[in-house]
């Protein structure tokens, strides 16, 4: 269905606090997941488990938001984009508050079970509707926003969650609560009031029918992106539950210092985040994409061979810089990839990213525990130049003039 003539020239015209509600909802997930490596030592005591016993968290999140985005975005290509997000941004909420509460180890399994099943229907669900609202020439500036708001709840879910520790480690995930209903809420009254922008959904004349669309959108190009999230968060966010037990381990460092150092990640992804956007409008989003998974790469390995913890903070904050250029660049072509459902790309891409993240630890949990920390870094390291790979044969789906397709091309 076409837009109408005022809602598209209504769309050209958004600002970014118009669209701030996108991007507070974007950080919601990774506030929640950066809260996680402070809480992580703290639930060992708490439910009186060994390390290998909690990791089990960490899929029952990170794999069932992976898992569960390889349909949510189809479900809102095929309904709504409003519907889907208010109950995503409404049940998340819940979710936390299951975890807030739960007496024992199994309870806060299911609650984060239940956050990765919710956080699906969300951030992906998100960066889709600005592909719907947005013209192609907007995208990557906007895109490039949205993702330092998204790469912020790294810079706040650590500090909040290390401050409010010294309380009770249940105030983090009532916070996460809150945050996610204020989000929901702010996006009712922005689809109330812009709605008009977000082109109507094809009404769903059969399931085969829908299947078949959805089958011609899965093109080479959405299965590029997907293997450049798959690789790339496995180095990038793969060993982010462990980064609290490896300060500790390493340098017997207090929680409130491990907040501050895991936060920085965040920081650099806000400080580089406009002009990450500047910087892919110029010189092109494969030029930006290898820049960002070189910069990526030094930066893990320095990690690996920090001699002191402020080091290994420093090489932090600059993974935060070179992965915001790249996650930039990356979201810039999952939109693209299909833009007929864009959705589906979009939940797709992120799906990847968040699958290898929940199945990380039965790599890295054991090569942790029989080689070291350093060894974990190292690893990661070499996981982000083999995204190399994929990106070099990467060819955007070709839409028509109107698609931003020529800013992939160096």
């Amino acid at each position: 269905m076409r837009v109408p003539r005022s809602a598209a020239v209504e769309h050209c015209r958004f600002s970014q606090w118009s669209l701030a509600p996108f991007h507070l909802g974007s950080l919601i997930g990774p506030y929640n997941g950066g809260g996680f490596p402070i809480v992580f030592p703290i639930l060992q005591g708490v439910f009186h488990v060994d390390r290998a016993t909690l990791s089990v968290i960490v899929p029952a999140y990170f794999v069932t938001f992976g898992l569960c985005q390889f349909f949510s975005g189809t479900i809102s290509d095929l309904t709504s984009r409003r519907g889907t997000i208010l109950v995503g941004f409404a049940t998340f909420g819940l979710a936390a508050l299951l975890c807030a509460g739960a007496p024992n180890l199994p309870v806060f399994v299911l609650g984060c079970i239940l956050l990765g099943v919710t956080n699906a229907f969300t951030t992906p669900i998100l960066l889709a509707t600005l592909g719907d609202a947005l013209p192609p020439q907007r995208l990557p500036r906007t895109v490039a926003v949205f993702s330092a708001a998204n790469q912020s709840g790294h810079l706040l879910g650590p500090l909040v969650a290390g401050f409010l520790a010294g309380w009770s480690w249940r105030l983090f995930f009532v916070s996460v609560a809150l945050l996610s209903w204020i989000a929901g809420g702010w996006l009712f009254f922005w689809f109330r009031r812009f709605g008009g922008a977000v082109p109507d959904r094809p009404r769903v004349e059969s399931l085969r029918a829908s299947l078949h669309e959805l089958a011609r959108a899965l093109n080479r190009a959405v299965a590029q992106v997907v293997a450049l999230a798959f690789l790339t968060n496995a180095a990038v966010m793969g060993t982010a539950y462990l980064l609290g037990q490896t300060l500790r381990d390493l340098w017997q460092l207090d929680y409130a210092t491990i907040g501050v150092i895991v936060s920085l990640y965040g920081l650099g992804a806000i400080l580089f985040g406009p002009p990450a956007g500047f910087l892919l409008e110029r010189f092109g989003l494969r030029t930006g994409s290898t820049i960002g998974l070189f910069a990526v790469s030094l930066s893990i390995a320095t990690m690996a061979l920090a001699p002191h913890p402020w080091v290994f903070a420093g090489a932090y904050l600059a993974l935060g810089l070179a992965a915001m250029l790249t996650w930039t660049a990356f979201s810039t072509l999952a939109v693209q990839a299909a833009p007929t459902h864009r959705g589906t790309a979009s939940a797709y891409f992120s799906g990847a990213r968040f699958l290898i993240q929940g199945l990380a630890p039965a790599v890295y949990t054991p090569t942790y525990g029989m080689f070291g920390p350093r060894a974990v870094f190292a690893l990661s390291a070499a996981l982000a130049l083999s995204a190399l790979v994929p990106l070099r044969s990467f060819r955007p789906h070709h839409t028509g003039a109107n698609t931003p397709a020529a800013a992939t091309n160096d």
